[in-house]
Formats: structure tokens, C-alpha cells, sequence
């Protein structure tokens, strides 16, 4: 199958890919974006099939943290499907969960959804339930940076110098200032073991070397 170059400038991840940068596992990830039997993706995600792999894009990419996110907090697929659902015909977007609007009023929809849901949860026993999806639709859309209501960049948590965005690298953690790929000095790392080294080499500061090898590490403590 040709490629479809449409998916470039808008990230291309494989399912294992998306699986180690939100924390999960790359089947939960193609049962939410393909489905699995007889039951619906929960959106239609990017897909292209390219020598036994399939791709995602950056807005899928967001939209899986923001599942990973609830499904951790004990909400149903059913009601994730009714937010969404829901979402949708309020924002009259395609792509509700990566865009701005949701960020605002995510817990709104994520409260009606759970209060519909027949196989309700009882996450807000005792505490009010609207700050309880508030701050879960606020950690799930933490460290996002939003053009024309759409999430465009994600800076993940507790790095200072790294970002995901699309239209770099393909949507590959980087080093911002740089452009260099964090797994790139990662690699070459385990290789050399010797950080000053590659800070000549890519004409990058020592920091920087550091900060990309404890990234990548805590991608994989996230994921071991």
C-alpha cells in the first residue's frame, strides 16, 4: 500500500509507540482506536496499514492519554464512549478530547456521562463529583499547547527541554532548542556511555545530554 503522505506534519506512531509515551499497552490502545469484535473504536483514528503496522496520528496520540487517563480513574469504556459522543454535539468538532473546549468543560461531560452510564462508578462517593472530573480532565490535558483550539504540542511532565509536536521529527520526543531526538541520544548513550562525548559531538550542552537520557529512562520505568 502506497503511503499516505497526508499523516506527515501530524505525527506517526505506531501502536507499541503511542502505548510507551502515554503508559499502557499497545492492545488496550487498538481495541480504543479499532475496536475489537463486534464493538466500535471509541473515535475513528488515523489509520494506515504499513507492513504489518499501523499508524496513529498526534491528535490520537492526545486522545489516548486522555482514555488512559480515565479508564485509570475507574470510568467505563461506556461512559468515555458517551462523553465523546456527547462532546462531539456540543463542540460540533470530529476530535472532541484534543481540543480546547474539552479542557474546559471536560468534567462537565464526563459528569453526565458517569451519572448515564449503567455501569456507574462510584468515583465521587463522598467528595463532590464535579471537582472530581475537574481534576481529572486537568491532569489528563496537563502540559498541552493548543493552536486554533487543537492541541499542537505536548510537553510531557516533570521535563523541562523536551517536546512532542507533530510537525518535528515526525511527533518524536525531542530536544526543543535542538530538534535532536531524545531516543537518538539515549542509544547512542548506552553505546558510548560517555555524555560529554555526545555533547560535543551534537554541539548540545551536557544538560541537555542528561536530560534526554533520564527522559527516555522514565519512559521506560513508566512502562517496565
Amino acid at each position: 500500500m502506497p503511503l499516505d503522505i497526508d499523516i506527515f506534519g501530524k505525527g506517526i506512531y505506531s501502536p507499541r509507540q503511542a502505548a510507551r509515551l502515554v503508559g499502557g499497552s499497545a492492545q488496550e490502545i487498538r481495541r480504543w482506536t479499532r475496536g475489537s469484535g463486534p464493538t466500535e473504536p471509541l473515535w475513528h483514528a488515523y489509520y494506515q496499514e504499513l507492513d504489518d503496522t499501523a499508524e496513529l496520528s498526534f491528535a490520537d496520540l492526545i486522545e489516548v492519554r486522555v482514555v488512559k487517563a480515565f479508564k485509570q480513574a475507574g470510568i467505563s469504556t461506556q461512559a468515555i464512549r458517551f462523553a465523546i459522543k456527547f462532546a462531539q454535539e456540543q463542540f460540533g468538532v470530529e476530535r472532541p478530547l484534543s481540543n480546547l473546549e474539552f479542557k474546559t468543560d471536560g468534567s462537565e461531560i464526563l459528569m453526565e456521562a458517569v451519572e448515564k452510564d449503567g455501569e456507574f462508578v462510584s468515583l465521587a462517593k463522598g467528595r463532590p463529583g464535579q471537582k472530581v472530573f475537574a481534576e481529572i480532565v486537568k491532569q489528563s490535558v496537563k502540559d498541552l499547547e493548543y493552536e486554533d483550539d487543537t492541541a499542537a504540542r505536548w510537553r510531557p511532565h516533570k521535563t523541562r527541554d523536551v517536546v512532542i509536536d507533530p510537525r518535528r521529527q515526525f511527533g518524536s520526543p525531542i530536544i526543543d532548542d535542538f530538534g535532536i531526538a531524545t531516543s537518538t541520544l539515549f542509544e547512542e548513550y548506552q553505546t558510548f556511555k560517555d555524555v560529554r562525548y555526545l555533547s560535543k559531538i551534537y554541539d548540545i550542552p551536557i544538560r541537555l545530554v542528561n536530560e534526554a537520557i533520564r527522559f527516555e529512562k522514565l519512559l521506560d520505568e513508566m512502562n517496565g
